[in-house]
């Protein structure tokens, strides 16, 4: 997935003062948790393990679920300053120096993969083709099917579609925030949301927005997931929400994603779940209070988030070559979803202290 996933806590820290006085310190710990855990959901959707995917059939609602959690953090985090100093230009900056360094590593591990696969003969893939993607890759752009020869957005690390889609939202967060009245947030809302509904009876789910032919879905699914984050925000000013027990906040997240729904009625599902179901979650389990164990696993689990979700892919398509040139490709295809969920939470811990905090310093540098 939405956003684009990145530490609450980190992005508190940076900033002093919030909303209507809101002490930006202020840390959401337990939406950190739940990012941290969706994260780890979305590999079912990659790692073709049916017995995970069984139990977590709803597993891409997950990408929804980032979508309106950023929303909520980067308007606690800077939705005053965008509104005053911060222009649209300087925000999209702000957002690539956050997302690029681990997006960046991502890219490494797949287009070093797909050139191995091309070289060994098991891809049809040409390298002047690989180094065209790599290109467009590194611009962030999508690449075009007349290069890649099939469907994909982001054929050299599919999951970077959510980061493609947030960033368009994103950016028509920081154009349309001086004027962000309610009536216009509720027009944005009701404009996305119809779009969502209009797409629903295409596709026989939503986990859609990875592909050239869907990526309208996709654009969508983040506008309307990113500006209920703002929308639920905002509700702030006018009420706060009673702290909620953990197990409850866990327990919501999880019934969404493992809800077993007849196939006839999975598309609907998803809708309800899109624009009803999963706004309504961090609306009531946003000031859910955690303390010391817990809170110090959530925390984790929000640091490494962003690095397991944009890392996985990549590297279960390593692992998988990996196995099979052992000659160990059905043990692989037992162990593949566990293993792939230590390997990413490993990565993306190790990614975070030297490969992300370091170039995020530089790239914050040179913007100066």
């Amino acid at each position: 997935m939405a956003d684009k996933i990145e530490s609450i806590e980190e992005i508190c820290l940076s900033d002093s003062q919030g909303d209507s006085g809101v002490d930006r310190v202020h840390r959401f710990v337990v939406l950190d948790g739940l990012r941290g855990i969706a994260a780890f959901a979305v590999i079912a959707d990659h790692v073709p393990s049916d017995f995970v995917r069984s139990l977590v059939p709803g597993r891409y609602l997950a990408v929804d679920f980032f979508f309106i959690l950023s929303g909520f953090v980067l308007c606690h985090a800077y939705g005053a300053r965008l509104r005053s100093e911060i222009r649209a230009l300087g925000f999209l900056k702000l957002r690539m120096i956050r997302l690029y360094p681990l997006y960046l590593l991502g890219l490494f591990l797949g287009l070093s993969h797909a050139i191995y696969t091309s070289v060994s003969g098991f891809s049809e893939t040409s390298l002047s083709d690989l180094a065209a993607m790599a290109t467009l890759s590194i611009m962030f752009l999508p690449v075009p099917s007349a290069i890649s020869g099939g469907d994909t957005l982001y054929p050299l690390n599919p999951p970077s579609w959510s980061l493609f889609s947030e960033l368009i939202a994103n950016l028509a967060y920081a154009v349309l925030a001086p004027w962000l009245s309610v009536r216009v947030l509720l027009v944005v809302l009701a404009v996305s949301g119809l779009a969502v509904l209009h797409l629903v009876p295409n596709e026989p789910d939503l986990g859609a927005g990875w592909k050239i032919s869907d990526v309208h879905i996709g654009i969508a699914r983040a506008m309307f997931g990113f500006f209920a984050g703002i929308a639920i925000y905002r509700a702030r000013r006018v009420f706060l929400m009673p702290a909620v027990p953990v197990w409850l906040a866990v327990g919501l997240v999880a019934g969404i994603l493992c809800c077993p729904v007849p196939e006839a009625y999975r598309r609907w599902f998803d809708a309800v779940a899109c624009l009803a179901l999963m706004p309504m979650i961090i609306l009531i389990v946003q000031n859910a209070h955690a303390s010391g164990r817990l809170a110090k696993i959530a925390t984790w689990l929000g640091l490494v988030s962003y690095g397991v979700y944009v890392l996985h892919e990549p590297l279960f398509f390593w692992l998988r070559s990996v196995a099979q040139y052992l000659g160990m490709g059905e043990a692989f295809a037992i162990i593949d979803f566990p293993l792939v969920v230590v390997l990413s939470a490993l990565a993306a811990w190790l990614a975070g202290l030297f490969v992300d905090r370091p170039l995020r310093r530089i790239l914050a540098g040179l913007r100066r």
